[in-house]
């Protein structure tokens, strides 16, 4: 505007100048003030497409702003923040590349306790009996200490080890009558059963599609496997005790399956499945503790989980979640005899559970887990506690 404006007041100095010369010279008078009027025309021309340049500068500009809002509003919509609260969950229930290092401390306790009546005599009716009944009950406390550490090579390549110490702590109880108990008990611990994992990230997630990750696992057997292990056996009762405590299955597990993870604001829902299978061992004895050598595979499972989680605050987490899997029937075979199936060994364990999880700063959590038995072949309750440092 400032140029527009010399430029009229030059405009205004030359009419001047002109004006003063056709007073002087006489018969150009009528050519100079031809081109004076254009030259007044081509200025007001130039002045109308500098309005209309500023306009057209000004709209592209507002549109651009809007643009990039947009853009950011849609990307924050596509991966949504999630709190450090939520982040040290996920660490446990999914997997989180945006770290570099992880290390993961955890200690859980496990409570089983199983009856088991034993009827000795004979039934009439199936409402009469005549004979001694018997009642056992075996009370099983485990505890199990891990460090896991997880490396993550880029935003779609991670790797885990995982190494368990194992401490079990067993309590037996027989009354072969009424007025008589037997008790004993048992403890033992060892090095569990060490993992190696490697995850895969097949879908990043979007305003319209989960978080996906797929999974491989690998157990090599370095517990005290349960064969082989001889019993003592009491007179009186039915009561047999181990003399040590297994703890490790003592075969090659290979797991793979998939975790999913949705942020549905202000829930965060997680799934998941997996699938075991275990490879045929061969062992020196698997009896207990008689010699008799053969081969033993466990069966296949099969297990899924469910589960979503609230950020209560930018420090502070509840999680809930369901999990059940499903066991096969085990095989053995002694020397010389093809594998058969092992019967009542199949299972189903069922679990509900609930999680919180305390973000002390950005970089380590606590997270506190307690999960109740649903079925007969799951623990009673499970209480665990976990620090995750992430570097």
């Amino acid at each position: 505007m400032n140029k527009t404006t010399i430029a009229l007041a030059i405009l205004g100095c030359s009419a001047t100048l002109v004006t003063a010369q056709e007073a002087s010279s006489g018969p150009d008078e009528a050519l100079l003030q031809q081109q004076l009027d254009n030259l007044r025309q081509q200025l007001i021309q130039q002045n109308q497409q500098l309005h209309q340049l500023q306009n057209s500068l000004s709209t592209s500009q507002q549109q651009s702003v809007a643009q990039d809002s947009a853009g950011r509003i849609s990307s924050e919509q596509r991966e949504p923040g999630k709190s450090a609260s939520t982040e040290g969950l996920l660490i446990e229930q999914h997997n989180v590349f945006d770290r570099k290092f992880s290390l993961d401390f955890g200690l859980s306790y496990a409570y089983y306790d199983r009856k088991q009546l034993l009827l000795r005599g004979l039934s009439v009716f199936d409402a009469i009996f005549l004979g001694k009944i018997d009642t056992d009950r075996i009370r099983s406390h485990q505890w199990t200490a891990d460090v896991t550490g997880r490396y993550t090579f880029n935003d779609r390549w991670q790797g885990e080890l995982k190494i368990p110490y194992v401490y079990r702590y067993m309590d037996y109880t027989a009354s072969p009558d009424n007025n008589t108990k037997v008790f004993d008990s048992l403890s033992d611990s060892n090095i569990g059963d060490i993992s190696a994992a490697v995850y895969y990230r097949l879908l990043t997630e979007t305003n319209s599609r989960p978080d996906l990750v797929w999974n491989f696992r690998a157990t090599a057997p370095t517990g005290r496997d349960p064969f082989g292990i001889p019993n003592t056996p009491n007179q009186n009762t039915n009561l047999n005790v181990p003399t040590k405590l297994a703890t490790g299955t003592g075969l090659w597990g290979l797991s793979t399956g998939f975790s999913a993870v949705k942020t549905v604001d202000p829930a965060i829902l997680f799934a998941s499945v997996d699938y075991t299978h275990y490879l045929k061992g061969s062992f020196d004895d698997i009896s207990a503790g008689q010699g008799l050598p053969g081969e033993v595979q466990l069966g296949d499972s099969f297990g899924y989980g469910l589960g979503m989680a609230f950020a209560l605050s930018e420090r502070l987490s509840l999680s809930l979640n369901f999990n059940q899997s499903f066991n096969r029937e085990a095989k053995q075979a002694f020397e010389g005899e093809s594998l058969s199936k092992v019967e009542s060994s199949n299972g189903n364990s069922a679990t509900m559970g609930m999680g919180v999880t305390w973000a002390i700063d950005d970089n380590l959590s606590v997270v506190v887990n307690w999960a109740a038995g649903l079925t007969p072949d799951a623990p009673d309750y499970v209480v665990g506690v976990r620090l995750p440092y992430r570097f």
